[in-house]
């Protein structure tokens, strides 16, 4: 599991206003830093499995910190 899944992982456990919250971060950030980017169809499809799993694994806060070698709130 990569970093950044680690990291959703982590965030789809918290409360919804908080992930709204986190995801408008991370689109403001994706804004900032290349206005270029855009996902391929693979890519969307993986994003959108993954919002749609009935069934999702979370990473632990162990698991997280371990992948972000750093504390965060």
């Amino acid at each position: 599991m990569t970093k950044l899944e680690q990291i959703i992982e982590f965030a789809k456990a918290l409360p919804a206003d908080q992930q709204d919250n986190i995801a408008n971060d991370l689109v403001a950030l994706m804004r900032q830093r290349n206005k270029s980017i855009q996902l391929s169809p693979d890519e969307i499809a993986d994003v959108q499995s993954a919002l749609n799993c009935k069934n999702p694994s979370y990473a632990n806060e162990a698991e997280v910190l371990a992948a972000l070698g750093e504390t965060f709130s």
